[in-house]
């Protein structure tokens, strides 16, 4: 029974540490972390623009 809990144990670490980059890269993107940021830049994209076209004559 204790050479059982070793082996899950073992499985457990070694699964965790092939999928711990992964973990790390999406979690803020699940988690939504980025949006303020996001949300800002588009703000700065969108009052930066132009007011109104300008004419060729």
């Amino acid at each position: 029974m204790i050479w059982l809990l070793g082996v899950v144990f073992i499985l457990q670490s070694f699964f965790y540490w092939i999928l711990k980059p992964g973990i790390n890269f999406l979690t803020p993107i699940v988690e939504l972390r980025g949006l303020g940021l996001l949300a800002l830049f588009i703000g700065a994209w969108l009052i930066s623009g132009k007011g109104e076209e300008q004419g060729g004559s």
